[in-house]
């Protein structure tokens, strides 16, 4: 299956582009996405997971445009043709 990542801010500026598309077995994960995304631009990995390898707890990611907090958090399985995105929460004063 196909699934499109949006990158934005320092994702996009580590990347060099707005969009990956991701070819994924059926049934992969939120988890298995954003895994495949740093092998492919190791970059973008630095920037999502820890020295440890976990997600850096700051990051929102967001499947179809809903927080996967409200349906199974990184388990939740993708469809194809879903869109996955991520950033870290926006401050400002």
């Amino acid at each position: 299956m196909r699934v499109t990542v949006k990158l934005f801010g320092e994702f996009r500026e580590a990347a060099g582009r707005e969009r990956v598309e991701l070819e994924l077995p059926a049934g992969a994960t939120c988890q298995e996405a954003l895994r495949r995304l740093s092998e492919l631009l190791p970059e973008v990995g630095g920037l999502l997971f820890d020295r440890e390898g976990r997600l850096r707890d700051h990051l929102h990611v967001f499947l179809n445009g809903r927080n996967v907090a409200a349906f199974g958090g990184l388990s939740a399985r993708l469809s194809d043709g879903d869109s996955v995105t991520f950033f870290p929460p926006i401050g400002g004063g």
